[in-house]
């Protein structure tokens, strides 16, 4: 009887011998497939990543930094009254734009105030034609796309336009630059 339980816990032993061999040598075989797998997914994950032109998100449009940004409803009723949403969208400019504050400020507490057919003249006073980043205005005279003339005043880093500050700079658009004024510097037409 002894002997045969010996022979039982042998036979167990070589058993569990035979079958930590069998894992050991299939555990090598696992490392190389689960290698395997992890390079295949990398490469698939670097490949698929490629950054394709449609996936990149675009500029919006003055006209839309404007309509959504409730920091200029006086202005964005201006525009749509004067009929320059299209303008605004397309043409490349700078736009000097003042605020709610700014209009506040002039004590204009309503876009009704200028009226519609003083509109597009008020908006093309704000209006430049070429795109400037902040930075790039140097001191002088500047036209505007409407009749105004402006007097840029430089110091140091501090640009003012006919004495109006700019409260934000180099808002970027698709279409150019807002750059967002502190005091609305044309006078009710």
């Amino acid at each position: 009887m002894v002997t045969n339980s010996i022979k039982l816990h042998f036979t167990l032993v070589l058993q569990k011998l035979t079958t930590w061999k069998a894992m050991k040598k299939n555990r090598f075989g696992g490392r190389w497939a689960a290698f395997f797998l992890a390079a295949g997914l990398f490469s698939t994950i670097l490949i698929s990543c490629k950054e394709d032109s449609n996936d990149v998100v675009k500029r919006k449009a003055m006209t839309d930094v404007i309509s959504e940004n409730p920091e200029f409803s006086m202005l964005k009723d201006i525009m749509e009254r004067a009929g320059q949403s299209d303008a605004f969208r397309s043409q490349n400019q700078t736009l000097l734009a003042p605020s709610n504050a700014a209009f506040n400020k002039a004590k204009i507490f309503s876009s009704k105030l200028i009226t519609d057919t003083e509109a597009k003249a008020f908006l093309n006073n704000h209006v430049i034609k070429s795109v400037k980043k902040y930075g790039e205005f140097d001191a002088g005279t500047l036209e505007t796309a409407g009749t105004l003339k402006l007097n840029v005043a430089k110091k140091d880093t501090v640009v003012t336009f006919n004495g109006a500050k700019i409260n934000r700079k180099d808002v970027e658009t698709n279409n150019g630059y807002i750059q967002v004024l502190d005091s609305v510097y044309v006078k009710v037409l």
